[in-house]
């Protein structure tokens, strides 16, 4: 009776531990794709700002232009 009693002591340990793994690595899912769109947004704002800043540098180059001829 002891060794059923202890081998069924461990399988409710695995069992724990298996469980708690499993809702850790959904957390760390969360995580990641939340870093993920993040990381996106992040992007995509980089782009906008390397975009207004050659309109400026256009506009000031064209400003140049005229003030030299």
């Amino acid at each position: 009776m002891e060794i059923i009693d202890i081998l069924e002591n461990r399988i409710k340990e695995t069992l724990l531990k298996k469980a708690k793994l499993e809702a850790e690595c959904r957390e760390l899912l969360k995580e990641v794709n939340m870093l993920r769109e993040k990381v996106k947004k992040l992007e995509e704002e980089r782009e906008e700002a390397r975009q207004k800043i050659e309109k400026v540098i256009e506009k000031i180059e064209l400003y140049l232009s005229r003030t030299e001829a």
